[in-house]
């Protein structure tokens, strides 16, 4: 389970990383600060160093970009489903009694924007590594088990 969270927390910080796109300056606009300065190493840098590294062609680019593009979007109205429980969940509080029956059913609407997240992510790695050959399967596991400096290649 703990495994789960961890892997919806890479694929939305890789979902965040192309949201912004590929840049061709490093570094805080080439002001020259490095792996290990504060600028520079936004998602627009890690994404476009997982792609260099991964030597993807503009096709596997375009796939990617679309598949992590619609893994966003959906993710981002799954929100607004989790959004709406608080109130919910307040007014379980609330009362002189706990309403126990309205916080399970927060916990259900949560479980069930779990299990589409969880569709959501599975249907994305597919996409991605659909794209990929093997070599670059290799590498970008390779690059998710040694975390996210693994990433850039610092």
């Amino acid at each position: 389970m703990f495994g789960f969270f961890i892997g919806t927390a890479c694929l939305i910080g890789f979902a965040a990383l192309a949201r912004r796109g590929r840049r061709h300056h490093f570094f805080g606009h080439g002001r020259g600060h490095g792996c290990h300065g504060r600028r520079g190493m936004g998602g627009r840098f890690f994404f476009h160093r997982v792609l260099e590294r991964l030597d993807t062609t503009p096709g596997q680019e375009k796939v990617i970009r679309e598949a992590i593009s619609d893994f966003k979007e959906e993710a981002w109205s799954l929100r607004s489903e989790v959004r709406g429980t608080r109130s919910e969940l307040a007014q379980a509080i609330r009362g002189p009694e706990l309403d126990k029956a309205l916080v399970d059913r927060v916990f259900v609407k949560h479980d069930e924007v779990i299990e589409k997240l969880r569709a959501l992510m599975l249907r994305t790695a597919e996409q991605v590594h659909g794209t990929l050959d093997e070599r670059q399967r290799k590498q970008l596991a390779d690059m998710i088990e040694s975390g996210p400096w693994g990433y850039a290649g610092c």
